[in-house]
């Protein structure tokens, strides 16, 4: 089965603590005649601490067309990805000639060439390298691009894939739009960039695989279309998210995840870890519950969820990341790849330490 042979993540170059944030917020509404007053709370109640974002607050402060968003991702994508590529070539012991395939996803912003093709020319790569650009999938979208990895390196074994993931979630934040989700997407949403090296059983990275991927499991339930997603208006994309989703988490994922495991005859009892898209504290909460396990067991995806808040797609290679280097990342355990997004959809992986 195909191997996860290493990973590498970069962050936007703009920090900012939460409670900046939250300030950045209270001053920008009250400028313009809104107080929000006690829906401010949401900032304290995010479990967030810090995050990134690829443009300064000053930038935020006056309104921005549907062009200048563009233009700010399209100049960023590169920058924000090549370092995210180099940590994991490097911490593989690879060099840019070991994949022959790139699986870009993202949702927050469009390119025409797509970003894979600026990658390409960036790093210089063969120019018969592979291209799969994904768009749309949300915070589904990095779990998703290891499912396509898996089964590209599956079906051709002497391949490797460099799976890229980049969103920039802060450009769909509108200074002029007083609703309550474009508050908590404020509140929750952040920019940042990671990468998968993916290898099949007959390259020659293989003996270096950390885990191995042996089964995947893609879910779109009918009828829940408007649980997640964008909406188009003239300046931008504006997030659509349902308070909903903690109930569907906790009515549908284990479900699911027995779905995943029951083939290999496996129970959820039997994970030993988890990387676990990190949507929000409740939603955290609900999956712990979902499987088993005490709140506060998923403490990689937690911790990811405090320093970095919710970057979409890339979020949960984040939290794949902090456990193949964690040192309770034993021989022979299994765990599970998971993110939920658009569609309203599931997003599954079972992994097996190497």
């Amino acid at each position: 089965m195909p191997g996860i042979i290493s990973a590498g993540t970069n962050d936007a170059p703009h920090a900012y603590s939460q409670t900046e944030l939250k300030g950045f917020a209270r001053d920008l509404f009250l400028k313009k005649g809104r107080d929000f007053g006690r829906l401010l709370d949401v900032f304290d109640n995010s479990l967030i601490d810090s995050r990134h974002f690829i443009n300064s607050l000053e930038w935020f402060e006056a309104p921005k067309s549907f062009k200048e968003r563009s233009i700010s991702y399209a100049e960023n994508a590169v920058e924000l990805s090549l370092p995210a590529i180099k940590s994991c070539i490097e911490r593989a012991g690879a060099d840019y000639g070991d994949f022959d395939h790139i699986i870009f996803v993202t949702s927050t912003g469009i390119s025409a060439p797509s970003v894979d093709a600026l990658i390409l020319n960036g790093l210089k790569l063969d120019r018969h390298v592979k291209r799969t650009p994904i768009w749309g999938l949300g915070c589904a979208g990095g779990a998703a691009g290891m499912s396509r990895a898996f089964e590209y390196a599956k079906a051709f074994p002497e391949s490797a894939v460099l799976l890229v993931a980049i969103e920039m979630c802060s450009l769909a934040f509108h200074g002029n739009d007083y609703s309550k989700s474009n508050v908590v997407s404020l509140a929750l949403f952040s920019d940042g960039a990671a990468t998968v090296l993916v290898a099949g059983e007959k390259h020659r990275l293989y003996r270096k695989a950390k885990a191995r991927l042996t089964r995947t499991l893609s879910t779109t339930w009918p009828d829940t279309l408007d649980v997640m997603g964008w909406e188009i208006v003239d300046d931008g994309f504006k997030a659509i998210f349902s308070k909903d989703i903690p109930s569907i988490v906790r009515s549908r994922v284990r479900e699911n995840i027995d779905e995943l495991l029951c083939p290999r005859g496996l129970a959820a009892a039997d994970l030993g870890h988890f990387a676990v898209h990190p949507g929000g504290p409740k939603v955290l909460s609900e999956f712990e519950a979902a499987v088993g396990r005490e709140e506060g067991t998923f403490r990689h995806s937690r911790k990811v969820l405090l320093e970095h808040g919710n970057m979409s797609s890339p979020t949960v290679l984040y939290v794949l990341k902090e456990i193949l280097e964690s040192e309770d990342f034993n021989e022979k355990e299994y765990g599970i790849i998971s993110a939920l997004g658009p569609g309203f959809s599931s997003e599954l992986l079972l992994l097996e330490s190497a």
